[in-house]
């Protein structure tokens, strides 16, 4: 029963807090209306009796001033719905009958204007054709003569339409305001998650709109001081990095130029080779610490004619890369940076797998790409961790080969960066499946 309950539980904070302030209106509102009725009830039932016992009194006296054959006539023009009258011969035939004393104070009180005739009083049902309709009072008032006038009286109240329905469009008015209260309310909360989220993107959001209820102006100052903060980080990183880049290509010049003077011709190419993969490394390493593609604004790209483009270029240059998919997708990113991710894929793939096969799909809102090869693979145990800085699988990919373990960790930053993901698998007959899913509709703004 309580997690048939949690289901129900709506999972928004606008839909729980209106979910709340109506199941508290509807209480107060039910408590309220009891209170009415009850009050309403008693006050009518007081106000029946009386009305009640006044008309008995001029019909009483009617019946009285009335030849016998007008009598009946009489009786015919004054009984309705609620209240039928007859003559008897004698007194009412029947148990139950007795001083209304004994029955109820409020009626006998008020029957006191028929004295000083005999006055008896019984409850009875209804007959069976209006048995819904409850339960009637039977009054039965000694007339001249010896002649009883028996009163059927069906009491009962029941508040007027009008009431009810501007009580409905009342309600009606406080749950759409309530809505459109709460809707209103959480309306800041939303966007500060959409920051939050979007701040693992890009950090250089602009500081939010401090808005909505006081907590909540709290939280989104501190958010933005945070952000500012992170954005600080990041520059003064990047001002050591370039610092430290200076230096260090400053003293592989020095080592280059002192190169130049080793006379063993063998080793001088060794120093060579190793100069230029230092420098090699090192401009990689300043990329990737960098982060050059965070400055690139989002626009749209067609994805399609880029990944056609590459694998065309590939092909003329004798390469074996082929495309299958749509000629024109067209999704929301950065250019520079979604070429660097493909250009680095498929580098990898004909490296290691000798051809690049590329493949592009739509599906759920996100553009698939899959970029398969016939290499030898990277073992599932080590899919997570080849997209760790520096670090390479040595059965394929040694430093012989080139390349400095920085690929694939700035591939994986640029595609999450794009709200994607990247997922390596077997390609079914060998070798590796690359897999990118990029959403169609958006990227970090």
């Amino acid at each position: 029963m309580t997690r048939w309950l949690l289901r129900l539980w709506p999972e928004g904070i606008a839909a729980r807090l209106g979910l709340l302030l109506l199941a508290g209106l509807a209480v107060f509102g039910i408590v309220a209306g009891l209170f009415y009725l009850d009050e309403r009830r008693d006050r009518a039932v007081e106000h029946f009796g009386r009305v009640l016992s006044v008309r008995m009194l001029a019909i009483v006296e009617l019946l009285e001033d009335a030849a016998p054959a007008e009598r009946r006539q009489l009786l015919t023009a004054l009984s309705d719905r609620r209240l039928r009258i007859r003559l008897l011969l004698e007194r009412p035939p029947g148990s139950g009958w007795q001083p209304p004393e004994g029955i109820d104070e409020d009626a006998a009180r008020h029957l006191q204007r028929l004295n000083p005739r005999p006055v008896l009083m019984r409850v009875g049902d209804m007959p069976s054709e209006e048995r819904h309709r409850g339960r009637r009072i039977m009054i039965a008032v000694g007339l001249k003569e010896g002649v009883w006038a028996e009163f059927s009286v069906r009491p009962g109240y029941w508040p007027r339409a009008g009431p009810l329905i501007w009580l409905g469009a009342v309600a009606l008015l406080v749950v759409l305001g309530l809505v459109w209260g709460a809707h209103r309310t959480t309306r800041p909360l939303r966007r500060f998650a959409e920051a939050a989220d979007r701040l693992g993107l890009d950090a250089n959001l602009p500081p939010l709109p401090e808005r909505g209820p006081r907590e909540l102006r709290n939280a989104t100052r501190a958010f933005n001081r945070m952000t500012a903060r992170i954005r600080r980080l990041v520059d003064d990183r990047t001002l050591m990095l370039a610092a430290v880049s200076h230096d260090l290509k400053t003293m592989l010049t020095r080592l280059r130029l002192r190169a130049e003077f080793i006379e063993d011709g063998e080793q001088k190419e060794k120093a060579a080779a190793d100069l230029d993969e230092m420098q090699a490394m090192l401009e990689a390493t300043l990329s990737f610490a960098r982060d050059d593609a965070a400055d690139e604004r989002p626009v749209p790209v067609d994805l399609a004619a880029m990944l056609q483009s590459l694998a065309a270029d590939l092909a003329d240059a004798g390469r074996a890369a082929s495309y299958d998919g749509p000629d024109r997708l067209t999704l929301r990113g950065r250019p520079v940076a979604l070429r660097r991710v493909f250009e680095n894929l498929l580098d990898n793939a004909l490296r290691y797998g000798e051809e690049a096969a590329v493949s592009l799909r739509q599906a759920d809102g996100r553009a698939e790409v899959r970029i398969e090869d016939c290499g030898p693979g990277i073992p599932e145990a080590l899919r997570e961790r080849v997209f760790d800085p520096f670090f390479r699988v040595e059965a394929s990919r040694s430093r012989d080969t080139g390349g400095s373990g920085l690929g694939l960790a700035v591939v994986r930053a640029i595609v999450q960066r794009h709200d994607g993901e990247i997922a390596l698998e077997d390609r079914p007959g060998g070798g590796l499946r690359v897999r990118v899913a990029l959403p169609i509709g958006s990227a970090a703004d």
